[in-house]
């Protein structure tokens, strides 16, 4: 094995590579949106309270972070 080139290595500090989402209120009801019959979504429940998220929506975010019934929460996707 060759030595390996370091100058081309960079390390990223203090930022995401890929921004969260960060919902905010108390969001949307599923029966309110014009969701097509085969969209995909990543639902959980805490307290009585739901959350849906679009999986492609995750797909680019790739973290969700929030508060649900009081508790903060934090998906990965």
């Amino acid at each position: 094995m060759g030595a390996q080139d370091r100058s081309a290595t960079t390390i990223h500090t203090g930022r995401f590579q890929f921004v969260p989402f960060r919902p905010t209120g108390d969001g949307t009801p599923l029966s309110d949106l014009k969701l097509d019959e085969d969209e995909e979504l990543i639902v959980f429940q805490r307290g009585g309270q739901e959350r849906g998220l679009l999986v492609p929506q995750m797909a680019y975010h790739h973290v969700c972070q929030g508060e649900l019934a009081g508790r903060p929460y934090l998906v990965t996707f």
